[in-house]
């Protein structure tokens, strides 16, 4: 299977699934996860602050100014650079699609009734679709996956833990999670097609 058609499926499969979690599934389980027990919300209070894209960011630039004029290492270099254009241009254009879907999160449902979009909405309330939490972790483990394959495993169950985070706060639901994820993965695999075209090395043969 070539990268064309990975693409092609993980699109299909996100898309399936979002639409199906929108009308099925998003509602009961919102409602579901806001009767939990405090002592599991806690856990993922903590969890989910590993989807805060700042750290990675910072860090990634840190690591290619460091490896290319410090320590002068090519190769983590333009791996660093790799994580942080990934990084980047997925979280410019999730929030771009947050702005443009305006969709209403869980706590409008709970105070209000509000159940889903309302179109170039401005605000916390109004910027559920898509998760930028599951954009971050996913596509970082992806990123982190093609530059170290050995690690996907434990890079994607962390990826996953941080979406279903978001879910179990009432933060985002399902539907939300599933489109991040589907964004993040797609969009770095992107970049990584960017970087093969430029002949960038990423990876140690």
């Amino acid at each position: 299977m070539n990268k064309k058609q990975v693409a092609i499926y993980i699109s299909v499969i996100c898309l399936m699934m979002t639409v199906v979690s929108y009308l099925l599934w998003d509602i009961p389980l919102a409602k579901y996860c806001r009767e939990l027990n405090p002592a599991v919300i806690n856990i993922f209070d903590v969890i989910t602050r590993l989807g805060i894209s700042t750290w990675y960011i910072v860090a990634s630039v840190i690591f290619y100014l460091f490896f290319r004029f410090v320590y002068k290492n090519n190769l983590n270099a333009a791996r660093s650079l790799f994580v942080f254009i990934a990084l980047s241009v997925t979280g410019i254009f999730i929030n771009i699609v947050k702005w443009i879907a305006g969709r209403y999160r869980p706590v409008e449902l709970f105070n209000h009734g509000y159940f889903g979009f309302d179109y170039f909405g401005v605000g916390y309330e109004w910027t559920s679709f898509p998760s930028g939490h599951a954009q971050t972790a996913f596509s970082l483990a992806t990123a982190l996956t093609i530059l170290f394959p050995r690690w996907g495993v434990p890079l994607f169950i962390v990826a996953i833990a941080v979406g279903v985070s978001r879910i179990i706060l009432t933060s985002h639901y399902l539907s939300d999670v599933i489109a991040g994820a589907g964004i993040g993965i797609l969009l770095t695999l992107a970049v990584k097609y960017f970087f093969d075209r430029k002949q960038i090395k990423l990876i140690e043969k």
